[in-house]
């Protein structure tokens, strides 16, 4: 059984209710508001920070130089999102507990197993592309978000995504780990999904308790 093969069969519940719960659900059914969005991007914009810088820092380790992939690169997308959405509001702001968390294991990973950081590209980058087009739907028609407030989905450089993602699971498979390193890679993936729920299911408590 190939390492994506191994991936997706140990993470299949998680991916599922990453999809099915929390804020993303709310913004699916179309509860949400352009503010909490707005919120929730600026959440994410820490995550993907921290991911790219932990790859920018690696690029000359064998494993992770491949992953380098800044087409699917997404933290400046989110800035200009930000500032069109929140404008003056953005510099009050602050992350969700859960938000740094994530950005903590991400630092850890970058100083002991930096070839892990491969888990939280997979569980974030792949995920774009395959919600990107759906989310901009929702989100103009639902929640009248001017293109301008979209960059964050914006795939432009990627001509055929079925391709490129097919690609991307061939680098997965392709790389060459031992087998421990492989089992904390998979075991990884599960905490990347972890992560996402937690930080999507605070936001849903934090925005909507009451």
């Amino acid at each position: 059984m190939d390492l994506i093969t191994k991936i997706r069969r140990n993470t299949a519940a998680l991916h599922s209710a990453s999809e099915h719960t929390g804020f993303i659900k709310r913004i699916v059914d179309g509860n949400a508001c352009k503010d909490s969005y707005a919120e929730y991007l600026f959440n994410l914009s820490a995550m993907y920070k921290a991911i790219e810088d932990t790859i920018e820092n690696n690029t000359s380790n064998e494993v992770i130089k491949n992953f380098a992939t800044k087409e699917l690169y997404r933290y400046e997308l989110i800035q200009k999102d930000l500032e069109f959405l929140l404008a003056d509001k953005l510099n009050d702001m602050t992350l969700l507990p859960s938000t740094e968390a994530f950005v903590e294991r991400v630092k850890e990973i970058d100083k002991t197993n930096p070839e892990l950081i491969i888990a939280y590209a997979y569980t974030r980058f792949i995920a774009d592309l395959f919600g990107g087009r759906t989310f901009i739907a929702l989100l103009s028609v639902n929640y009248k978000v001017p293109k301008e407030g979209l960059n964050y989905y914006n795939c432009d450089q990627i001509k055929d995504i079925r391709s490129y993602v097919m690609n991307y699971a061939s680098k997965i498979n392709s790389i060459n780990l031992t087998e421990e390193l492989e089992n904390k890679l998979i075991n990884e993936v599960s905490n990347a999904y972890i992560y996402n729920l937690a930080i999507s299911c605070e936001l849903e408590a934090k925005l909507y308790s009451n």
